[in-house]
């Protein structure tokens, strides 16, 4: 072929290209512009628009419209008919949804019940139990609205009606107030218990205010006479409670009043929750526990952890070596596990070979515990990066599904939340490959929090370009240089946040890449001179802004350590304030004493996160960094966890 001609090609498929390109956005337009005349009943003008739609992706959602906007007037058949024909699809779980409400506020019960399909929408479920005590299914509704009420939550107004029935004609019973809010006070719904303590008989509520006044004090429970008097479920519930603070004692007061009338398995399960809290505390009786445990078939993998765990927390160095020689092989070959094996065996002066076999063990998985023995040994952390290896037919085929065609024609006109549903339901209807594919489509098209989701459902952990993508990298790279942060350790945050979705609202308000409480962008705004915008907080840019600067405050803050300032990210300043008060001994263990479950993963994730972004941006750099142990160190120096030569090892590299 000649030069001529590959430039005659080359002209011609770009053109192509181009082409493409341009009729898919004007088909676009005309989407758009149908769905307008929709939202404004000028239904002339959308028929006419509509004529030139018939083979556009989001067809069925402008059609599903047009029906939630006429149900007033639409066949019954006319939407049996679309719920038919896109069965099980997101457009017609949201007319499904949709006509669910107009039946409920028509008080068109017996179809209500036609078209009901299980959901964990309260309010929804409420309406169920209105139809069914409408329709004379008495005994159905009685059964399904109990179900409501022990959840022990705040129900919605949908259910006050039938409620309020039924206390009238006595179905209500003290009993069944009394077995919600103890399901209340369990699910720490404080308000509810208040409330439920109020419609008691007097007796019960001299119950009801000893059950709330012991659960604020656990310390009380297990030597207040007044318990005794307390019912099974009550004195269940409390014992739970008590023994996670004070499990040593279980074995001491079994024989006691305060367990007389607990059933066989009730009693099981005190004891599975009690050595569950000692095996963490560690105490003097930790093995004689473990044995025992062992001995009445109450020893598990997850018990077995918590046995480890505690050791390692309380530096008890001899048991936890003890504990890891004689562990199960599904513990002993865990990375974590080797990790602090290694760690036991420097602390008790082992040949050093010994411990760096240990350390080379973990290192050669990447995670936390990975990423810290490779640091303790001075090797480089294993990255252990595969890419994904999709076939060009597989590509080219999952991209004509019409749910991938939906999603991405949404993803075109900018409604991401309702591509990832699209995206989510050809998921789940795809096989194995077919899901990869999706991952590598997404990761083209740069659409970053999809891979992150789809190899994480996939459970397939290796492609780190898809799993860690280099989203908005310009904003990264200016709000690091700005903030005089470390590029990666942003990255880290904003990965663990929110996956890189930019609309991720939490429900508590956090918003954003960096999920920002406006209470702390509005600070941050003030501190910096910044105008202050919560719609803005939206927007990729503004919030990277805000949310590396925050970093920046609590890095200053807790002098250059990464790991308090991320901790302080997660759980507030107060909380790091209170957990170094209490225990400010070597790092690595002061991480894994972190009392919020939550935090102490977020910490171990970020830190993770952050490595691996080093790793993707051209420079691996180690878990802790330099200026992170500087700053443990000069809080107390005798407890720096990595060596003086690590520390000049990392500052030459």
């Amino acid at each position: 072929m000649g030069l001529k001609q590959v430039v005659f090609y080359c002209f011609w498929g770009v053109f192509g290209f181009i082409t493409a390109f341009h009729a898919t956005a004007q088909t676009h337009q005309q989407y758009l512009k149908a769905e307008k005349h929709l939202n404004k009943n000028q239904l002339h003008s959308y028929q006419q628009t509509l004529a030139t739609l018939d083979s556009h992706p989001l067809l069925p959602y402008l059609q599903a419209k047009k029906i939630r906007k006429q149900f007033y007037n639409t066949p019954i058949e006319q939407i049996d008919q679309f719920l038919t024909k896109h069965q099980g699809q997101p457009s017609a779980r949201l007319l499904q949804r949709s006509w669910l409400w107009h039946l409920a506020g028509k008080k068109q019960w017996r179809l209500f019940l036609e078209y009901f399909h299980y959901t964990e929408n309260l309010t929804l479920r409420c309406h169920r139990v209105t139809a069914l005590e409408s329709t004379n299914r008495q005994d159905e509704a009685f059964k399904e609205g109990k179900e409501l009420w022990l959840l022990g939550l705040s129900l919605p107004k949908a259910c006050d009606k039938v409620i309020a029935s039924w206390q009238r004609m006595g179905y209500i019973t003290s009993d069944l107030i009394w077995q919600r809010l103890l399901q209340a006070q369990e699910k720490r719904q404080y308000k509810l218990v208040r409330f439920l303590k109020k419609k008691l008989p007097s007796s019960l509520k001299h119950d009801a205010l000893l059950v709330q006044r012991l659960w604020r004090r656990p310390n009380k429970i297990l030597h207040d006479d007044r318990a005794h008097s307390l019912g099974n479920k009550a004195k269940t519930l409390l014992l739970t409670r008590a023994l996670k603070y004070y499990p040593d004692e279980f074995y001491s007061l079994q024989e006691s009043k305060l367990f007389k009338g607990i059933t066989p398995e009730q009693l099981k399960n005190l004891e599975q929750t009690a050595l569950n809290a000692s095996a963490k505390s560690s105490g003097s009786q930790t093995y004689p526990l473990y044995l025992k445990a062992k001995q009445k078939g109450l020893f598990t993998s997850e018990l077995e952890e918590g046995f480890l765990l505690g050791a390692v927390r309380s530096q008890n160095w001899p048991l936890y070596s003890h504990l890891y020689k004689i562990s199960g092989g599904e513990n002993k070959n865990k990375p974590r596990w080797q990790y602090w094996n290694a760690r036991a065996l420097q602390v008790l002066g082992s040949d050093q070979k010994l411990s760096d076999h240990f350390y080379s063990l973990a290192s050669s998985e990447r995670g936390f515990y990975g990423f810290l023995a490779s640091q303790k040994i001075g090797v480089s952390a294993s990255m252990n990066h595969t890419p994904t290896h999709v076939q060009a037919s597989t590509l080219k085929e999952i991209r004509t599904f019409p749910s991938v065609k939906r999603a991405l024609a949404f993803l075109d006109i900018g409604r991401v939340s309702h591509a990832r549903r699209e995206w989510q339901y050809a998921f789940n209807h795809l096989d194995s490959d077919g899901r990869q594919a999706l991952a590598v489509i997404a990761g083209r098209l740069e659409w970053a929090d999809r891979p992150i989701s789809t190899l994480a459902q996939q459970r397939s952990w290796h492609d780190l370009q898809l799993r860690f993508p280099l989203a908005h990298e310009p904003l990264f790279d200016n709000a690091a240089r700005k903030s005089a942060i470390s590029k990666n350790w942003i990255y880290g945050i904003a990965r663990q946040e929110s996956a890189f979705m930019p609309d991720a609202l939490s429900p508590v308000g956090a918003t954003g890449l960096m999920q920002l409480m406006p209470s702390t962008a509005k600070s941050v705004s003030r501190h910096q001179r910044i105008k202050y915008s919560k719609k803005r907080l939206l927007e990729p840019a503004y919030n990277i802004r805000l949310g590396s600067l925050y970093l920046k405050e609590l890095l200053h803050k807790y002098k250059g350590n990464r790991v308090l300032a991320t901790a302080a990210y997660n759980a507030g300043p107060g909380n790091v304030k209170k957990w170094l008060k209490r225990f400010n001994g070597p790092l690595d263990i002061w991480i894994e004493r972190i009392p919020f479950a939550e935090t102490k993963k977020y910490v171990q994730r970020v830190l993770t996160y952050s490595t691996i972004y080093s790793y993707r941006l051209g420079k691996l750099q180690p878990i802790l960094d330099v200026d992170t142990l500087a700053a443990w160190s000069s809080l107390q120096p005798e407890n720096l966890t990595v060596s003086k030569t690590s520390i000049e090892r990392n500052n030459k590299g």
